[in-house]
């Protein structure tokens, strides 16, 4: 006697409709685990980017400043003079003491943020630290929100000391 191998109608219907209520149930899931990563992850990179300020401004002994910037592609970024984070960001340190932004004074540059994200500050477009690590213009609270609503962005705080906290922060 032959025996057949493979499987029946039956079975192939059953195994996609258990597999379409499990990519049903799965896929929307893992899009909300993929876009609070996201958010977690352009926090952490601000708030690294904060500390490689104040780190800088000890180590070099003299001022650096991590500041919102719209041409951070630019050969030498500036600082823009926006609460708009989104636009993206520079760290740099005032080697000359001149109080401008020069080519071999910037330290990192960091891209804007994707166009699903806002990122903006209460007031401040710019944290400076001095030659001992401490705020020279104080803290702020910043903002990170997607474009879900509810309680899925984040809340970074830069206090005037310099140090950071980020929490979860209800968007709307």
């Amino acid at each position: 006697m032959k025996r057949e191998r493979g499987f029946t109608l039956i079975e192939l219907l059953t195994t996609l409709g258990v597999a379409a209520i499990v990519l049903s149930v799965g896929v929307p899931s893992f899009r909300t685990i993929v876009m609070d990563n996201r958010l977690v992850t352009q926090a952490n990179q601000f708030v690294g980017a904060v500390n490689l300020a104040r780190s800088t401004a000890v180590r070099y002994q003299r001022n650096a400043t991590a500041c919102a910037s719209a041409n951070f592609d630019a050969a030498v970024p500036s600082c823009s003079a926006t609460t708009d984070w989104s636009i993206g960001w520079i760290v740099w340190v005032d080697k000359d003491r001149d109080s401008a932004v020069d080519a071999n004074e910037v330290i990192s540059v960091f891209a804007p943020l994707a166009d699903t994200l806002s990122f903006s500050s209460l007031g401040t477009a710019g944290f400076t630290y001095d030659s001992r690590g401490f705020s020279l213009a104080g803290g702020d609270d910043l903002t990170l929100c997607d474009t879900r609503t509810g309680e899925t962005g984040r809340f970074i705080r830069v206090n005037a000391v310099g140090r950071t906290n980020i929490a979860r922060q209800g968007c709307s």
